[in-house]
């Protein structure tokens, strides 16, 4: 799981009492789930008895110092996938994968820019590469050089159904952007906030607009631009392939991040200064040519890999509904192993003599394990009406990229892809009495989850953090963004015991343990909370895949009108 994606969670949730934050949906009868469409199981049906002692096996094997931390790429990550391959043919899940095998392939490249070839220029100024500015590198073109004029777009987004629009009154084809991070406030949203101030998002708006290249401006100075690159900052893996990545990358052939001493330089022919123009955003977009070029060259070095998503199938019971599929993912790769005293993401030193391989037995074996027992036990007790996809993803810390190929190259009919339930480190370190369905107020999967939960006496409860927006980072969001409603379970912030409750069970363990080596079965996990929380995944899979109809998005939702609307 990405580091970013808690970047703030400590400072926030030590004011946030969790466990009471339930969310308002009330279990229905067989009557009113028939009304919306949906079948509910009753109370009465039979629940699942998941095997703690099978899950507690598979996590054994799979965060074993041999094991080598699952970084993509490595041996260590194909062996994972071979046992998890062998797993779902054991369980007895046909293969779903390409060529009639369980692994989907994935066609990846690691990629750097040549710091040899690299050039930032403005005027007659020269800039260095991972110094004063950092040029990423690009995944289509091995070669650009541009010199273009400048032209700043504010936040650099296009929002006309918010009234909103950097682009607006500005040629921009042909030039460079220049974009300020983050997004304007009190537009839009907060979830839809997140969507927007993204790197990619805003690539998105730059190419169809026609520019071609982008300049960002960072917070940090020259003096932190030198910091990063010492650790490395500026590598980057890819998954080859999706089609509109690749179109704006040939049309957005530069893309730099610029230090804040480089961005007053930007502004130095300019009608505002940098200051002027960010004060002036506050009253709308604030879009004008810079008056100056500038040059930005890079090569980019890459080398050029493989490895497999893992993937099975239960084909399901109903003739008529068996051409559906309620797709099951869990990432399976983790961060690998590292030197002796290696900032590992947050900054964290994680390694020692001792101690060098980041096991991940809870970021994701937990998830990987439980996905598997949920596999076994619908197999034990006969298929739902739809398909069930059970997906092991790669290179999900590298950027959900396993997830994002898997998405658009799924190996089952995407249209046919009515739900994704997805499982990212559920932290079985505590007793807990409450999960967080992250997507449940987005879709009717909001009150399966919560009926499923109420079978195993837990309960829902809302997101705690919503300005976080966890919701779009993990490997669930890249379903998403094809219009496949989608959850992202994780165990809740409340528990029984007072030890753990408020968020203590899961900020123990994120501010000790997360990214580091000791995420290893050393932490005495519960696995009896692993057999719980499976138990609830496989309630919310069987009633998604019973239902008489798929479940749609709720009315008004943001990403449901922006992803789904063709679907």
């Amino acid at each position: 799981m990405f580091d970013f994606r808690y970047a703030a969670l400590a400072a926030v949730l030590g004011v946030a009492a969790c466990g009471d934050a339930s969310l308002d949906v009330s279990t229905t009868g067989p009557e009113d789930a028939a009304d919306a469409g949906i079948v509910a199981d009753a109370a009465s049906v039979d629940l699942p008895n998941i095997s703690s002692d099978a899950i507690e096996a598979h996590i054994r094997f799979l965060s074993t110092d041999l094991m080598g931390g699952r970084d993509a790429g490595s041996r260590e990550y194909m062996i994972a996938s071979h046992y998890v391959a062998t797993q779902m043919r054991l369980i007895g899940l046909e293969p779903a994968g390409d060529a009639d095998g369980y692994f989907a392939m994935v066609p990846f490249q690691r990629m750097s820019s040549n710091p040899e070839s690299a050039r930032f220029a403005i005027g007659g100024t020269e800039y260095t590469h991972g110094q004063e500015v950092f040029i990423s590198p690009n995944p289509i073109i091995d070669a650009a050089d541009v010199t273009a004029e400048l032209v700043f777009v504010g936040y650099g987004l296009s929002l006309p159904h918010h009234g909103y629009d950097d682009y607006e009154g500005v040629d921009v084809n042909g030039r460079i952007v220049v974009v300020l991070g983050g997004a304007p406030e009190d537009v839009m949203p907060t979830d839809e906030r997140s969507h927007q101030l993204r790197g990619s998002t805003k690539r998105d708006y730059a190419a169809a607009h026609g520019a071609v290249g982008m300049i960002t401006i960072s917070s940090a100075n020259s003096e932190q631009f030198a910091g990063f690159a010492s650790r490395g900052v500026g590598h980057a893996n890819v998954a080859i392939g999706p089609e509109g990545a690749e179109r704006n990358y040939e049309q957005l052939q530069v893309n730099a991040t610029v230090s804040s001493d480089v961005a007053a330089a930007l502004f130095a022919g300019a009608p505002m200064t940098l200051e002027e123009a960010t004060a002036a955003l506050a009253d709308g977009p604030q879009s004008f040519a810079l008056n100056q070029s500038a040059t930005i060259a890079v090569q980019t070095d890459r080398e050029l890999y493989e490895e497999p998503n893992v993937v099975g199938m239960l084909p399901g019971s109903d003739p008529e509904l068996a051409d559906e599929y309620v797709v099951l993912t869990a990432h399976l790769d983790h961060i690998g192993t590292f030197e002796e005293g290696t900032l590992v993401n947050s900054g964290c030193r994680s390694a020692t003599p001792e101690d060098q391989v980041c096991n991940g037995a809870v970021d994701n074996a937990s998830g990987v394990s439980i996905m598997l027992e949920t596999a076994r036990t619908f197999v034990e007790h006969g298929a739902p009406r739809r398909s069930l996809v059970f997906v092991a993803l790669a290179a999900e810390e590298k950027g959900l990229l396993g997830s994002e190929y898997f998405a658009e190259n799924p190996t089952v009919p995407q249209a046919d892809i009515v739900a994704n339930v997805n499982l990212d480190m559920p932290v079985i370190v505590y007793e807990f009495s409450d999960v967080i369905a992250f997507g449940a107020e987005r879709s009717e999967l909001g009150p399966i989850a919560a009926r499923a939960a109420s079978q195993l006496d837990v309960t829902i409860s809302e997101d705690p953090i919503p300005e976080q927006n966890l919701f779009i980072r993990s490997d669930h969001y890249n379903f998403v963004r094809q219009g496949i409603p989608s959850l992202f379970l994780m165990t809740g912030f409340s528990s029984p015991d007072p030890r753990w409750d408020q968020g203590e069970g899961f900020m123990g363990f994120l501010n000790t343990h997360y990214h580091r080596v000791s995420d290893s079965v050393d932490l005495e996990l519960l696995y009896d909370q692993a057999a719980k929380f499976a138990d609830i995944n496989f309630v919310i899979a069987r009633e998604i895949a019973n239902a008489e109809e798929r479940p749609r998005w709720n009315e008004g939702d943001f990403f449901g009108a922006y992803f789904g609307a063709d679907r």
